[in-house]
């Protein structure tokens, strides 16, 4: 936390938002415009593990687009989600740049370029359409160009780009430097903002009370939003072990800021489309000759800041063979680790809990820094008591959202190891077909789903995690079996 902060950690507040990320800070400010009386934000200023600092923060909801994202009614609202929040980042950035700490603007790329590389797999194809379409189909613009002519893009021969499109209105911000001016601001604005832990939510199972700080010392709230990442269902486990709440599961992520050493900056973010478990290759200017690089996704069992040699190597090899061949000369200042939120069924957690006094903003995956502004205007009304702007269907408590089968997930999931295996280089004997990989990866998929026997059809990072860890499959199918045992009790 910047020295705006306040130290001073008060007794009583009238909101106590748990989480000093987008989410929290965006909704401290916006609880402060509109009067809410004081508003205390609770969180550490080293952020270790959270999401929102480790961030490209890429404003690319179409950029991000894939065959599933308009596939079903439930996946259109969270992409809507997306598309409104886009909207609202100009007045944002205008509201907080004076507040800026970097001596550069806060949005540190204007536009995006995305590019289909001949080294994925047909994953990247139909998503590259998707994005198209979902482009078209919402009247957005966007432009066909020669990848050669993207700045700073020179990708090695082997892995050129195919094709290339501009989405003019798609830039990114500085994650870091928007979360230091939110800070700047709520300090102006008389927000209290405690650099310490929570180490439990105060009050029974009927009402929350207030919190207790990792140093002992207790606030009391009439309000208590929990907002806290990956941290936020264990936090919620401290008041009521009885709430019915979606499974959180950490899903690591992994960049590297770079200082260029030579050749043509990039201008843009220049990206891959959604492919392999993840969210595509990206690079994004920072400014002052820094470059941001980012691809990776894991879940795991516990939450970490530590990353894997693998992960390692897969950036830096990829990025140098698909971005800028000259990136290999680049310095790396500084390695970024994050976990994000992600939920059993993919769609976030916002919402009252069953306790009284005690809201839920949580399971954003990699939409939470975009969608941040958004979210806050959201919340602050359902806290005065007012209509809420979003759908209610991502109430906390609610059954995992249907959006596929078992046949489609199995499907699914042979796609994105199709994507990953070609990316990576992957060597199998040299008379096997693609059709040969592809039944390796469905039989596995069957035998996952064999071993977990639930009827629920999981997303494709969901099961790669389920069929990887004993840890991760024994917390999905305990859930999903008891769900599944208390409906047919009910019936």
């Amino acid at each position: 936390m910047t020295e705006t902060a306040i130290n001073e950690t008060p007794k009583h507040a009238d909101v106590v938002i748990v989480g000093n990320g987008a989410l929290g800070l965006f909704l401290a400010d916006e609880l402060m415009e509109r009067g809410m009386g004081s508003v205390v934000v609770v969180g550490p200023s080293h952020r270790e593990t959270g999401a929102s600092q480790a961030a490209g923060a890429m404003l690319g909801c179409f950029g991000e687009t894939t065959t599933e994202s308009l596939r079903t009614d439930a996946a259109r609202t969270r992409f809507e989600l997306g598309v409104n929040s886009h909207e609202r980042w100009p007045a944002v950035l205008a509201k907080l740049e004076e507040y800026s700490r970097t001596g550069r603007p806060l949005q540190s790329a204007p536009d995006t370029h995305v590019v289909l590389n001949s080294i994925g797999a047909e994953l990247d194809t139909v998503n590259f359409k998707a994005m198209i379409d979902a482009l078209d189909q919402y009247g957005k613009p966007w432009e066909e160009m020669d990848p050669n002519d993207i700045p700073g893009f020179n990708p090695r021969l082997d892995t050129r780009s195919l094709r290339a499109v501009h989405l003019p209105t798609e830039g990114a911000v500085d994650a870091r430097g928007v979360l230091t001016a939110l800070e700047s601001r709520l300090s102006d604005t008389g927000a209290v903002q405690v650099d310490r832990s929570v180490r439990r939510l105060l009050g029974s199972g009927d009402v929350v009370t207030g919190v207790e700080l990792d140093d002992g010392h207790v606030i009391e709230a009439g309000t208590v939003v929990v907002a806290a990442g990956i941290h936020s269902e264990s936090l919620v486990r401290t008041v009521s072990e009885d709430i019915d709440l979606i499974p959180t599961f950490p899903g690591l992520g992994f960049a590297m800021i770079a200082r260029r050493s030579g050749g043509d900056p990039f201008r843009s973010v220049v990206r891959t489309p959604n492919r392999g478990f993840a969210c595509g290759l990206h690079v994004v200017p920072q400014g002052d000759g820094l470059e941001y690089y980012g691809a990776t996704n894991r879940l795991v069992d516990s939450i970490t800041g530590v990353t894997w040699m693998a992960d390692v190597r897969f950036l830096a090899q990829y990025s140098m063979q698909q971005l800028d061949e000259r990136a290999a000369g680049h310095e790396v200042v500084q390695w970024l680790a994050g976990n994000r939120p992600v939920t059993l069924d993919g769609f976030p957690m916002i919402g009252w809990l069953p306790p009284s006094g005690l809201y839920l903003m949580t399971g954003t995956y990699r939409d939470g820094f975009h969608c941040a502004p958004l979210l806050a205007e959201h919340v602050a009304n359902e806290l005065q008591g007012k209509p809420g702007t979003i759908d209610p269907m991502f109430a906390p408590t609610r059954e995992p959202i249907v959006t596929r089968t078992i046949e489609w997930s199995i499907d699914e999931y042979v796609e994105h190891n199709l994507a990953a295996w070609f990316e990576t280089g992957a060597e199998a004997a040299p008379q096997m077909t693609t059709a040969q990989i592809a039944e390796y990866y469905r039989t596995r998929c069957v035998q996952a789903y064999d071993q977990l026997g639930i009827d629920y059809a999981l997303g494709p990072d969901i099961l790669w995690y389920a069929q990887g860890s004993l840890l991760g499959a024994r917390r999905i199918r305990r859930y999903l079996r008891g769900r599944q045992s208390a409906s047919e009790v009910a019936k």
